[in-house]
């Protein structure tokens, strides 16, 4: 067994055979962009997971099974087959929670996708907080590893030299390893508002990339947490408008924050 104790390790199943591979990453982030659409994918496609990716930078915690049971937190690569390239998708529990960790995890992810798997291109999904608080309709921003990727995605609903700013944790920084190794990516990115669940900007994202990749996509279950979301927003906001209509006397009624 590895030293996990003071080491990121990377555990591939025996006997997996992937094809001229892309990979898409989609880890917890702004808005849960991400990871909305890295497991919504892995659930319509059924992906099969080939490894799992352990570091002692991520917290200190395991997470409760379903049987009872115990696991570390991790992250973990899943395969979809698909024609012409096969499509790993990459989720997990915790993105590294230090700059070293950051560092070492996002390092050793592009190195085996390289080095083990074959891939040549990364995508990594997120949010992007433009800084208005209600958007009727996200737009999708993007950054590459180059002027080539830049000039390859133009067209594709993805705008490019408006986002400001830095891109946080893995999906900037595995795009800074994989421009270092020789490899391409992008960072493709749902605006979002001040929702740390943003189902409408994990849509579309899931919109670009399923026309990107030419996948048939059922956005159902994200049709119904946008939905879900509405109603809990507007819930919030009637009670807020109840609580501000002045009663008896004319004073305010002000709710309680727990």
């Amino acid at each position: 067994m590895p030293d996990l104790m003071n080491e990121t390790i990377i555990l591939k199943k025996k006997g997996v055979k992937v094809h001229n591979p892309l990979l898409i990453v989609g880890l917890p982030g702004i808005g849960s962009v991400g990871k909305i659409v890295a497991e919504h994918l892995k659930s319509e496609f059924k992906a099969t997971r080939i490894a799992t990716l352990y570091s002692p930078h991520f917290p200190h915690q395991v997470v409760m099974t379903k049987s009872g049971g115990i696991r570390l937190v991790s992250n973990k690569f899943y395969l979809i087959k698909h024609k012409p390239n096969d499509i790993v998708v990459l989720t997990g529990d915790f993105q590294a929670l230090s700059p070293e960790g950051q560092y070492e995890v996002n390092a050793k992810i592009v190195k085996f996708f390289k080095n083990a798997l074959g891939g040549k291109f990364i995508y990594t999904l997120g949010g992007y907080i433009s800084g208005e608080s209600n958007i009727s309709k996200p737009r999708v921003f993007g950054n590459a590893t180059g002027k080539d990727v830049v000039k390859e995605f133009k067209g594709k609903k993805i705008i490019f030299g408006k986002s400001k700013g830095t891109i946080y944790g893995s999906a900037g920084m595995l795009l800074a390893f994989a421009k270092m190794y020789g490899l391409r990516g992008i960072c493709v990115m749902g605006e979002v508002g001040f929702m740390d669940f943003d189902a409408s900007a994990a849509k579309v994202v899931m919109e670009v990339m399923a026309e990107t990749l030419k996948l048939k996509i059922n956005m159902k279950n994200l049709d119904d947490m946008i939905k879900s979301a509405a109603n809990a927003v507007k819930t919030v906001e009637d009670q807020m408008k109840a609580y501000s209509q002045p009663g008896e006397g004319g004073e305010v009624k002000l709710p309680y924050i727990r």
